[in-house]
């Protein structure tokens, strides 16, 4: 059975690969997520799927503040790299272990990540996940 992860303050971290802007009030972020390997036309899709979910459980379920906005901005530069956008009111949010729970799944069931960001938290965890 996987162990739960739990995310460190760095890990949570935009780091400095991350892209920021406010305008108006409203804080944008873009984030890069390197993949192991390209991703199939249809493991793009899901990616997408993915993150518009959590951004609708995010709205929805009213349990992790109201601070986004809208729906996550998602593009392929290359077909093993990610780039999804997120606008909220405030950088910050309770919603970050969601999403980088969200991320790890999508990472151990899918395709592996090697970056997201600049960190490699989601390539640490799929190798202490494969050394127990």
């Amino acid at each position: 059975m996987d162990k739960k992860r739990t995310y460190s303050i760095a890990d949570l971290d935009i780091g400095t690969a991350a892209v920021i802007k406010e305008k108006i009030g409203v804080v944008s972020h873009t984030h890069t997520v390197q993949f192991e390997r390209p991703l199939t036309l249809a493991e793009r899709m899901l990616f997408v799927d993915v993150l518009t979910g959590f951004y609708h459980t995010v709205h929805f379920s009213h349990r992790f503040g109201d601070g986004l906005v809208g729906v996550p901005v998602v593009e392929f530069p290359e077909d093993s790299i990610a780039r999804y956008t997120l606008r909220q009111t405030t950088l910050g949010g309770p919603w970050k272990d969601l999403l980088l729970a969200i991320l790890a799944n999508f990472g151990h069931e899918v395709a592996p990540i090697r970056l997201h960001d600049d960190s490699r938290v989601f390539a640490s965890a799929l190798s202490s996940v494969a050394a127990d």
